[in-house]
């Protein structure tokens, strides 16, 4: 019983993973940088050797990648608390390195706060997207429902219909842009993407062409995690979405019923797809 435990318990684990989009930290002086740099080896590198030799603190890095040779960017908030070089003055030390196009400084509105309002519009992968928190999520599919009853529940599994109908189609394009043809290796990268955008741990158990039949399991799924307390199975957002991805892959509607969860208490919530 233990190592059947164990081995769920490594099964589960995560390290989580933060989009720093803006941060708080009391009592700092917080400035942020973006980098635009030509994309070759060793620019990030050379970038971070540069602050490091100035003592400087990074709180945050990401790095949008592109092609070789192609216009890249770094953004970066960096403490200048302790500091007596002037942001203005690092800024224009990278500026001098070979690989960088340009450099434009975030100056902070507030004491201990910073955010990028350089970098916009947002784009997860080629898309403009927007990122919605817990505190967000919360009003949307906990609140929602809540006001609207039994009303709002069928919304959120009719929106999470459409939207799962129209990711899958991006996402198969994009997988057949690749060579990934086969239904199987596309499920496999829509799972994938699920997880790393924090909607669940997505895991296929059973996928069947005819008839038509799909099973997943999601550890964690974030629509549950906040109806937890609930006394039946609490996914319609989600529920919904999978009815979506599965009526797009077998070119007919599709249902998904939500058999097990973890808003009920049990260790993941699993999906049953099937044919309406």
């Amino acid at each position: 019983m233990k190592k059947n435990k164990s081995r769920f318990q490594r099964f589960i684990t995560v390290i989580p993973f933060g989009v720093q989009r803006f941060m708080f930290y009391r009592g700092r002086r917080l400035y942020g940088l973006v980098v635009k740099a030509i994309s070759r080896p060793g620019v990030l590198a050379a970038v971070t050797s540069k602050i490091a030799e100035r003592g400087l603190d990074i709180t945050y890095c990401s790095t949008r990648t592109v092609k070789a040779d192609e216009r890249g960017l770094i953004l970066l908030f960096i403490d200048f608390t302790d500091s007596e070089i002037e942001p203005t003055t690092l800024a224009r030390e990278l500026e001098e390195l070979e690989p960088i196009v340009d450099v434009k400084l975030i100056k902070p509105k507030f004491e201990g706060f910073i955010s990028d309002d350089v970098s916009f519009p947002l784009l997860l992968d080629s898309l403009r997207a927007i990122i919605l928190d817990e505190t967000a999520l919360r009003g949307l599919l906990v609140s929602f429902r809540e006001h609207l009853g039994t009303g709002g529940e069928a919304m959120l599994y009719h929106l999470g219909v459409e939207v799962g109908a129209m990711r899958a189609a991006h996402l198969f394009e994009k997988a057949e842009s690749i060579g990934i043809l086969d239904l199987g290796g596309k499920c496999q990268i829509l799972s994938n993407i699920l997880t790393s955008l924090g909607y669940g741990i997505f895991k296929p158990v059973k996928l069947h062409r005819e008839p038509p039949q799909a099973i997943l399991r999601v550890y964690r799924s974030i629509e549950c995690e906040l109806g937890r307390g609930a006394k039946q199975p609490y996914s319609q957002f989600i529920r919904g979405m999978l009815a979506g991805f599965a009526t797009h892959c077998f070119k007919r509607p599709m249902i998904a019923t939500e058999t097990r969860c973890i808003a009920m208490g049990d260790p993941y919530c699993e999906f049953e797809v099937k044919p309406r």
